[in-house]
């Protein structure tokens, strides 16, 4: 079985035709579900988008390379955003991002190898009461320090080890009760 990443441009033509009519202002809402499918826009689906939309390519990697919120390469199941405001700057994000980097073996903008993070960051968050921010999955986090920050990445990683542990611990239950 394909998985949404992997689909060829004519299997992601038949899911977009299924969901978007054949007109140009359903680009974003077709880059979007791309995307959200795949985790990010594979050149396949691009195309896809465009034969259906019957738009140029060039129109839809231009779009899609105006807005941040779309991205070409396959992401982390984890985000980091690290805050470069001026509040964030002057209390510590420029160290706090190198510290990150440090600790996920990368820069920003990248993903990490085995695909657990991405890390970026965001010219203003908007919550510069609370600056230095980062946020984690969505969850913005106030004050940080290097220390602070490092626990919060660490425990996100155990976090998702004992969700696994424990999802593998109820399927060994359950296949144990089936035999």
């Amino acid at each position: 079985m394909n998985t949404a990443a992997t689909l060829q441009a004519e299997e992601w033509r038949t899911r977009l035709a299924e969901r978007f009519e054949q007109r140009p202002e359903s680009l974003i809402p077709a880059l979007q579900y791309v995307q959200g499918e795949a985790g990010y826009l594979p050149p396949e689906g691009m195309t896809a988008v465009a034969e259906h939309l019957k738009v140029s390519r060039s129109k839809v990697f231009g779009v899609a390379s105006f807005y941040a919120q779309f991205h070409f390469e396959p992401r982390g199941r984890n985000t980091v955003t690290v805050c470069r405001g001026t509040a964030c700057h002057v209390r510590g994000s420029a160290k706090l991002l190198s510290d990150v980097e440090r600790q996920l073996g990368m820069k920003a903008g990248g993903t990490t190898r085995d695909l657990e993070f991405s890390l970026e960051t965001v010219a203003c968050y908007g919550s510069c009461a609370l600056a230095p921010v980062v946020v984690i999955n969505n969850v913005v986090h106030r004050q940080q320090t290097s220390s602070s920050l490092a626990t919060l990445l660490a425990g996100v990683g155990d976090i998702e080890v004992e969700q696994k542990r424990r999802s593998g611990r109820k399927h060994a239950k359950a296949s144990s009760r089936a035999s």
